[in-house]
């Protein structure tokens, strides 16, 4: 586990750490990449005063850039590659200080450097953290949704919708997640002996009947402090308003090239979650979860039944729900390419095959998770993610970002070597993928220049 360092000191030496990389990455690739070849024109545009050019290609709003510009302002119009990929390390640094903030309200038993060492861990999330060196809309979408959300755990809710309102201007699905933060605002204005009564922790649900019972609790409850409700609610609900206007104004959802983002029914989506999160939080699991009760096997026939359909089902999805997008297919820059290339041989059989794998993270995710928070928070909280998920045709790590760090919040915290074997394995991801990125470049036979590994 990490030592007792000061949290100004941890923040700048994390700091430290990725304005080397940067420097080192932007020596190795100083033009723009993939999807960078978007956004930095465009950030660029707005360094030199041209607020109306629009490249027709970038299917999200102008947030990345609008703010890029504020804290580039003293040095406009000079916005090279270089300094506009050093305005996203800002976002590491407010992750860290926001999550350790969080972790006071969702697990007060944890000292203070505890809840820094923790954070610290979190910040180094592999996917996140190789995104810090690009210029994307990652980093600020993630910190400015945890940002709202600890502005709400604070009560600020007023401030919490117009923090929720920037993270929307760089991905628009935040707008789901500004609806889970007001839903769990929402729960917490039920006393803790009131909310015990209707909705105790998810580890004690064994059937439906229970979730019908707790969602009977809540309603009565919000009748109950309905001005309270208003209040609360008021600001969230104009965010919501204003993001129905701009979806009626832009014609749907997508800026820009829709032929690549057309919403699908891609339930698969949630297998592939649960898996990717059971794997990179493992030894946060295991750290909390007696080992037993992770590997318990169903005890009754009741239970084997239960189990059984809930696979026929996954089964089910597999066949009809898995999607393909040409992307997944055909970008051979993006890991996700040799996973699915793997995935899919034998005519799909690994993919049924993996449905009990499936089962397996998502039983031990519900483990973590179950034992901390309440049953109608985590149906809440499942609900967001799927409705992130679900829709995006395309396997994309990037997209796991937020309801990740949301779960590895919430969950039950580890701690000693258990934290410390966590942090190993993400420093050896990123070590591997920043490696691979500088490192290892391709020639692809259709694209020009040298092609480089990513998430």
């Amino acid at each position: 586990m990490p030592g007792p360092i000061a949290p100004p000191l941890m923040a700048a030496l994390h700091l430290l750490v990725l304005a080397a990389i940067a420097a080192q990455w932007t020596s190795v690739v100083p033009d723009p990449y993939m999807d960078e070849i978007f956004h930095v024109p465009q950030a660029q545009r707005y360094c030199q005063g041209d607020f109306w050019t629009w490249d027709p290609k970038l299917t999200t709003p102008p947030g990345l850039y609008v703010i890029s510009n504020l804290l580039l302002a003293a040095m406009r119009p000079l916005c090279s590659t270089y300094l506009l990929r050093l305005t996203n390390l800002v976002y590491p640094v407010l992750i860290l200080y926001t999550v350790a903030a969080l972790l006071s309200h969702f697990h007060p038993h944890l000292t203070r450097q505890e809840r820094f060492n923790t954070a610290a861990v979190i910040v180094c999330f592999p996917v996140l953290y190789f995104f810090n060196f690009m210029y994307y809309t990652d980093g600020g979408s993630a910190a400015f949704v945890l940002l709202s959300w600890l502005a709400a755990k604070k009560k600020y809710h007023l401030l919490a919708a117009l923090v929720c309102a920037v993270a929307v201007t760089f991905r628009q699905t935040n707008i789901i997640w500004a609806l889970f933060i007001l839903g769990t605002a929402l729960l917490d204005l039920a006393s803790t002996s009131d909310r015990r009564k209707f909705d105790p922790k998810a580890v004690f649900l064994h059937s439906p009947l229970q979730l019908i019972n707790a969602l009977d609790g809540f309603v009565r409850m919000l009748f109950a402090k309905l001005p309270n409700v208003l209040a609360m609610a008021l600001p969230y609900l104009g965010l919501l308003a204003g993001f129905a206007a701009f979806v009626k104004w832009n014609g749907g959802i997508v800026l820009g090239d829709r032929s690549n983002h057309v919403p699908v029914l891609h339930v698969v989506q949630l297998f592939y979650f649960v898996a990717f999160t059971a794997g990179l939080s493992i030894f946060a699991i295991l750290g909390t979860v007696p080992f037993a009760r992770l590997l318990r096997i169903p005890s009754t026939s009741r239970s084997w039944i239960a189990t059984l359909a809930v696979a026929s089902v996954m089964v089910v999805c597999v066949q009809r729900f898995t999607i393909v997008h040409p992307f997944l297919l055909a970008d051979n820059r993006h890991y996700t390419f040799y996973l699915w290339r793997l995935l899919s041989r034998h005519n799909w059989a690994i993919l049924y095959a993996l449905v009990p794998c499936y089962m397996l993270a998502a039983w031990f995710c519900w483990q973590a998770i179950a034992s901390e928070q309440t049953m109608l928070w985590t149906v809440i909280y499942a609900t967001a993610t799927a409705l992130t998920l679900i829709p995006s045709p395309l396997l994309e790590f990037r997209y796991f970002i937020t309801p990740y760090l949301v779960y590895r919040v919430a969950m039950r915290q580890p701690r000693g070597v258990w934290l410390f074997f966590e942090l190993l394995t993400y420093v050896a991801l990123n070590v591997f993928t920043v490696w691979m990125f500088l490192k290892r470049p391709f020639q692809a036979p259709h694209e020009e220049g040298l092609q480089r590994f990513m998430w």
